[in-house]
């Protein structure tokens, strides 16, 4: 069984793959876990670091391994050696494994580099099995970013200077808010609608209704429906819960408050809490995102814009949340001084909206912090009175996570 696993991967060849940028470090003794939304990628990222290295590749969800036992690692480890011995292995949904850390901790103690992907629910590090602790490491893969998307459509990322090339850009950047970033979606365009529901289908009854083994099912699809309604919003658990109650649900602000936890776990949405209040209290209000633009509905392409900026501080890491006071600042990333970001459907100073200055000039005072506006084709500098902020086009400062200076090489 093992010897015929082996002898596949090592005949094998990959299918063509869109490089990620995620680092993913491998160290003998160390495992490292590629956690993240279903279908964003994770095989194939255990694919590309297969490429890299002498590696073996094992997907635990195949026919052949079911019912395996701690009496069948020394086969195993037999196998390994018999045909040279890897560097790195990649195990792909080993959480189905009946004491799956116990099998990665002695494989770590060989002195073996384990590379793991799966059910992020159960692999991260809230779930991760006392033996691993201190030596388990996970890196966070979201759908494609704006730079990878390029790459899949066949663009060259590069300098948008003139109108013809700039025009090409944001015909992108378009598409990329329309679409999404999840690869499938993106590969095969004609399927993307089919695709998306039977994602979103997937993470709410798999990773949700039935990992926490709720029991009312129509009230949770009911808070999920008001969730989603509030896409790019602020969302309350107090409100939700008088809406609930006046249709029949009469569940407590604290059972709404795990369904909140339990879609964020599952990667379906990016909740994001309010500035300014210390430790956030449970009940908080939060803004909240999907992890795709392809949860949102048709159009909206300003919500699309915002979503796109919550996915990629997400993504790089940061820390952020909301700013609200007699404005609303869309983004507040923590930092030194903070980052304050307004994203705005602007391609000329007199399109945006003086209110959305006023609040940021406002959030500005109030934290130190250093203003942005992300507009969809507006560069250069926007004043209000004697407030000044720099502007930059949406397609550029999701280009810039890693080089602010980019070329467009694509015909012109």
């Amino acid at each position: 069984m093992f010897r015929e696993l082996v002898e596949e991967w090592l005949e094998w060849r990959s299918p063509r793959m869109v490089e990620r940028e995620v680092e993913v470090p491998i160290s003998p003794g160390l495992a490292t876990a590629v956690v993240g939304p279903r279908r964003a990628g994770k095989t194939y990222l255990l694919f590309q670091l297969g490429a890299r290295t002498r590696s073996l590749y094992i997907n635990f969800e195949d026919v052949r391994l079911l019912g395996l036992k701690p009496v069948d690692f020394g086969a195993f480890l037999k196998v390994l050696t018999e045909f040279g011995g890897f560097d790195v292995l990649l195990l792909d949904e080993v959480q189905n494994l009946p004491h799956w850390g116990k099998w990665v901790r002695s494989l770590l103690d060989k002195g073996y580099a384990v590379a793991l992907a799966g059910s992020s629910s159960r692999l991260g590090l809230r779930e991760v099995p006392t033996e691993l602790r201190g030596r388990y490491i996970t890196r966070l893969l979201f759908p494609f970013s704006f730079r990878e998307y390029l790459k899949a459509a066949g663009f060259e990322v590069g300098r948008a200077g003139s109108p013809t090339s700039r025009g090409r850009m944001l015909g992108a950047l378009r598409d990329y808010l329309t679409r999404g970033g999840y690869p499938e979606v993106v590969l095969k365009p004609e399927l993307a609608e089919d695709l998306i529901k039977a994602y979103r289908e997937t993470v709410v009854y798999r990773d949700v209704v039935e990992r926490h083994r709720l029991r009312d099912v129509r009230g949770f699809e009911l808070f999920l429906a008001l969730v989603e309604r509030s896409f790019c919003n602020i969302f309350s658990i107090t409100s939700v819960h008088r809406e609930l109650k006046a249709l029949g649900h009469d569940k407590s602000k604290k059972t709404l408050a795990n369904y909140l936890k339990y879609l964020e776990e599952a990667f379906y949405i990016i909740a994001v809490p309010k500035w300014g209040s210390g430790k956030t209290p449970v009940l908080q209000p939060r803004k909240v995102y999907p992890v795709d633009m392809a949860y949102l509905p048709k159009g909206q392409l300003g919500r699309r814009m915002e979503a796109a900026v919550a996915v990629e501080l997400a993504r790089s890491g940061a820390v952020f949340h909301y700013f609200r006071e007699r404005g609303e600042v869309d983004f507040v990333v923590r930092g030194d001084p903070p980052l304050l970001i307004q994203v705005t459907y602007a391609s000329a100073p007199d399109e945006v909206d003086r209110r959305e200055l006023r609040a940021l000039a406002d959030a500005a005072a109030a934290t130190g912090g250093r203003p942005l506006l992300i507009t969809w084709d507006l560069e250069g500098e926007v004043s209000l009175g004697g407030f000044k902020t720099a502007a930059v086009p949406l397609w550029r400062w999701l280009l810039s996570r890693e080089a602010y200076k980019v070329e467009w090489k694509k015909g012109g």
